[in-house]
């Protein structure tokens, strides 16, 4: 959890000293669409890790609500579970190349052994540190069985001012997500 924290702290610390040195990058695009690769590591079992496909989006309304979902897809053996999110948050610029955000969402998990409803809520800052380089650090809290502090990093790469290419580590309670995705903007 000191880890997480210290990683997010240096982060969100990088992102807004590089900010200021981003002339030509723009604030981050909030209409896209993107999927993955995504795999589940479970801190007390080393022996089942679950991986399977994410499939992701948000949706800016205005200049200041988005709209936001994800559903995602683990297997491993007879082992079948899937997450799903979706919400809504409000978006602040800090900056021409910083903005944080604010989201709450409704959070349903469907597996093999157990069906849960709960909620989410989350802040973060995303920023173009440079033209092609997106960071992100979030915190958030995640209550479907147990509630849990969640604590999220990631960076995307912009090949084109379209299509991007990421990755995301995503630390809860006893459980970590890592996703590899495609993103496409628009």
């Amino acid at each position: 959890m000191r880890k997480a924290i210290t990683l997010l702290t240096a982060l969100t610390a990088t992102a807004a000293s590089v900010a200021s040195f981003a002339t030509l990058a723009e604030s981050p695009d909030w209409r896209y669409v993107e999927g993955g690769y995504s795999k589940m590591d479970f801190d007390d079992n080393e022996s089942f890790e679950p991986d399977g496909f994410v499939l992701s989006s948000k949706y800016l309304l205005n200049s200041n609500i988005y709209l936001n979902g994800e559903y995602s897809n683990f297997e491993e053996g007879n082992f079948d579970f899937d997450m799903l999110t979706l919400g809504a948050g409000y978006r602040m610029p800090l900056n021409a190349t910083t903005d944080a955000y604010f989201g709450a969402n409704f959070e349903r998990i469907d597996g093999d052994f157990d069906d849960e409803t709960g909620y989410s809520v989350n802040a973060g800052v995303r920023s173009m540190v440079t033209e092609q380089v997106e960071l992100l650090g979030e915190v958030g809290y995640y209550d479907v069985e147990d509630g849990d502090a969640t604590f999220k990093v990631g960076a995307n790469y912009y090949v084109t001012p379209q299509w991007a290419v990421g990755a995301s580590y995503k630390l809860m309670d006893d459980l970590d997500i890592m996703q590899v995705t495609a993103r496409y903007s628009f």
